[in-house]
């Protein structure tokens, strides 16, 4: 059989729909924007909201339900709110986030958290791993929420971990 024969076959074939062309990735959920807190205190699946708002310059999250490999990226994760103007603009005592993916969290929530990771001084923060993504996640991911959560301090202001401060926006299934 000529190479002109077994392309024209190929072609014909993806011409007519007998042969998909298209990735498969696999099921992937993923939030095209990071956005800080505005109304604090809000509790989602169980986690509180830090008590000051925040602002993110941009960021993106992405969850492959497949295997369970998990993304996120923020830049510019700083305070837009204190009530002593004194950490405007920065990201006052925060020195490290991680990821939380909110399973089910209309029902029973279950939470599944990535490592966390360092806070730059100027908010920036990228994690790329995998996690054990539980069945509420991977039956239901139009229920999932991610979230940015504080993971460690400056020393003194412990009370401020597990906080979110920023979550995921503009999902795309």
């Amino acid at each position: 059989m000529s190479k002109f024969y077994v392309v024209s076959i190929l072609m014909l074939s993806i011409a007519c729909g007998f042969v998909d062309t298209t990735a498969h990735a696999g099921d992937k959920v993923k939030w095209e924007r990071i956005v800080g807190i505005i109304q604090t205190g809000v509790v989602i699946g169980g986690v509180e909201g830090t008590r000051a708002s925040w602002t993110v310059s941009k960021g993106s999250a992405e969850v492959d339900l497949d295997n369970g490999r998990v993304k996120f990226k923020v830049k510019g994760l700083v305070l837009a709110d204190d009530p002593t103007f004194a950490n405007i603009g920065t990201t006052s005592v925060i020195t490290m986030v991680r990821g939380t993916l909110v399973c089910n969290e209309t029902d029973d929530p279950e939470l599944v958290e990535t490592d966390a990771v360092p806070l730059s001084a100027q908010g920036d923060a990228e994690f790329q791993g995998r996690v054990d993504l539980p069945q509420s996640c991977t039956d239901e991911p139009e229920d999932t929420v991610f979230l940015i959560r504080i993971a460690d301090v400056v020393d003194g202001f412990e009370f401020l971990i597990d906080l979110w401060n920023a979550f995921g926006a503009v999902r795309i299934p």
